[in-house]
């Protein structure tokens, strides 16, 4: 079982990362012609959007190094973390499964990890 939450925490990282990279991608190309500080009233102000992921990704990130360290606050943090992936992941998917219905795959699979991961972090009383 140790190794299981070893991977799945390993998951969540490269989730994280995945987050950053993906965007990263995004700001370098052609997705915000008008800069993040620009929208419109169907697609809001990306902005908003990019500090809501990168957040998601940072709290995760700063949760699994605390589950790791064995810090009290470890756990309790990643699963803050994993309601934010999963509330991205399936908001993520109406886009998804509109405009390319491919990068559905890769939300599908964040919401895997999720439901492997929350009963290895929450501690129950006996």
């Amino acid at each position: 079982m140790k190794n299981f939450k070893q991977a799945v925490l390993l998951l969540l990282v490269i989730a994280s990362l995945g987050v950053f990279i993906i965007w990263g991608m995004n700001l370098a190309g052609e997705t915000f012609s008008e800069g993040i500080f620009v929208g419109s009233l169907e697609t809001s102000l990306p902005i908003f959007h990019l500090a809501a992921e990168f957040l998601m990704a940072v709290v995760t990130l700063i949760g699994v190094i605390g589950t790791w360290q064995k810090k009290p606050w470890g756990n309790g943090l990643t699963l803050f973390g994993l309601g934010m992936f999963t509330y991205s992941a399936i908001n993520s998917m109406g886009w998804t499964i509109l405009n390319d219905p491919i990068q559905s795959i890769p939300m599908g699979i964040t919401l895997v990890i999720v439901i492997a991961a929350i009963p290895l972090l929450i501690r129950f009383k006996e």
